[in-house]
């Protein structure tokens, strides 16, 4: 059973009235030193003077308070000069084409105990990444946003977990998936396949053509003939399918000249049930998700972008947290994800990456969120105060412990959310220090995040590690994530044995 703190610490005011002179002018310089040694690819340099603004996660207290914070890391028993570390690692990852660019943030008992900004948007751009860069979150909406959707309705006494999908789904009647239920659907255990190619629905038969491509890999190249040249797929749009512009019959926009036709949707949900059906033994599978969304979306008989807006975002303040960002943000503001798309063809900016979710309205429930990390760090912050922000209960505390604190029989998955695997170190998301309680997500893109209840910490990795192609994923070789986390492990360990279950 995972051991949740309801209790609040005492605040960081108190505990440094308690601290002797000598204790602050060791942190003073501690951080002094950590600002003079930043160069040009740390943008920013705050978490360990203060909070970035009221309304920010970094601002909120563990209670959820909105009083501007002044805790250094040591005030919450973390080591300042082991988290300038993560500097490195960082650098290093950057000068080896792993992302142009990332934001990390880390909350201790909800203060900010590291937060930076490296790099620019791209390789060849001098935009700095900055705190109110949004990224595609890809997979890590998951957790991030329609989980927090089922969640909401679980805790109304809409659903249950061993609800089946057909009972608010009619493509799923009659059936084989008529009796999966959410509860599978949550833990990957539904018999789904992993993936479903919905964006081949728009697309006339696909011929393979040579091209002299680059010899880098990426999603449009499925095949290699020598080491210079690579095999792309021709295809044409189907044109009762796809149009250029906007009408009554085309509302889904995919990129900036591209809309599906209304017709779709419904397509995609008959390929879902027209699938084969596996043994519910444990799949990673986006196909989960996206049944989860339309049940939360009859359920709750509006757009799930708008039910979270109305429920979570909006009443959070989380200002760059957006499905679909162009619609109220400038697209400068946004961290491209590709260089060139090979179904959309051009930069892919401000348009979700997985195309799937892009085809499917850009409103999907295995991907679409973008965001900061200070938002993203504001909803998880939220599920560690056992539901609750800034004095306003969003769900029980009943209901964030039986979703953060479930996991399957097989113990590789939450409800939901994903968790560490350290007797398997090659499929480990987080870092070999992390409790198994642990619990939150990854995405493709390159970004992450991970709470752990017995630290009371947060964090929030978030890149565009898929520009300018996806095809050769560093970040992951390289463990970035992973060796940051593990950084954060020990600047607690320096301090004090962190709680490892």
């Amino acid at each position: 059973m995972c051991r949740h703190h309801e209790e609040n610490n005492p605040t960081c005011l108190e505990q440094r009235k308690t601290r002797t002179m000598k204790k602050h002018t060791r942190t003073f310089f501690i951080v002094l030193f950590s600002i003079l040694i930043t160069d040009q690819a740390g943008n920013t340099v705050i978490a360990s003077t203060g909070a970035i603004g009221a309304s920010s996660a970094a601002a909120r207290g563990s209670n959820g308070s909105t009083a501007p914070a002044h805790c250094s890391p040591e005030d919450v028993g973390m080591n300042a000069e082991t988290l300038t570390r993560i500097d490195h690692i960082v650098k290093e990852g950057i000068r080896a084409g792993a992302f142009p660019g990332c934001q990390v943030l880390i909350l201790k008992e909800g203060q900010p105990v590291y937060d930076k900004c490296f790099g620019n948007y791209t390789y060849e751009s001098s935009r700095k990444v900055n705190p109110t860069t949004m990224y595609d979150l890809a997979s890590l909406s998951k957790t991030t946003g329609t989980l927090l959707a089922i969640m909401k309705l679980y805790d109304n006494g809409k659903l249950t977990l061993n609800d089946k999908a057909s009972s608010y789904l009619a493509f799923l009647r009659g059936t084989d998936k008529e009796n999966i239920t959410i509860r599978e659907l949550l833990f990957h255990e539904s018999g789904l396949p992993a993936s479903l190619p919905f964006y081949r629905l728009a697309l006339e038969k696909i011929h393979p053509t040579l091209s002299l491509a680059p010899v880098k890999k990426n999603a449009s190249h499925h095949r290699r003939r020598s080491n210079k040249t690579a095999v792309r797929p021709a295809f044409h749009f189907k044109p009762d399918w796809v149009s250029n512009s906007a009408s009554a019959d085309f509302t889904s926009q995919v990129s900036d000249s591209l809309y599906v036709h209304n017709r779709f949707h419904e397509a995609a949900m008959q390929m879902i049930a027209a699938t084969r059906l596996y043994s519910k033994s444990y799949c990673y599978s986006c196909v989960n998700f996206i049944v989860l969304k339309e049940i939360a979306e009859t359920i709750s008989g509006m757009p799930m972008d708008v039910f979270l807006n109305k429920e979570f975002f909006t009443p959070l303040q989380l200002h760059t947290m957006s499905y679909l960002p162009l619609r109220t943000h400038k697209k400068e503001n946004v961290a491209p994800t590709l260089k060139t798309d090979f179904l959309r063809h051009g930069e892919l900016r401000g348009y979700v990456n997985d195309p799937d979710a892009a085809f499917l309205g850009g409103v999907s429930g295995n991907a679409g969120l973008f965001a900061s990390a200070q938002d993203v760090a504001t909803v998880y912050q939220m599920m560690l105060n056992n539901g609750e922000m800034d004095g306003y209960r969003y769900l029980s505390a009943e209901t964030c412990r039986l979703f953060t604190t479930t996991t399957s029989a097989s113990g590789r998955r939450g409800l939901g959310y994903d968790k560490p695997v350290p007797a398997h170190p090659k499929s480990n998301p987080c870092s070999i220090s992390a409790p198994m309680e642990v619990y939150g997500h990854t995405g493709y893109t390159g970004t992450c995040c991970w709470v752990d209840p017995l630290n009371k910490v947060v964090y929030v990795f978030l890149s565009n590690r898929t520009y300018p192609y996806d095809g050769k994923n560093k970040l992951l070789k390289m463990g970035i994530r992973a060796k940051i986390q593990e950084v954060m492990y020990e600047s607690m360990s320096s301090m004090q044995p962190f709680k490892k279950q």
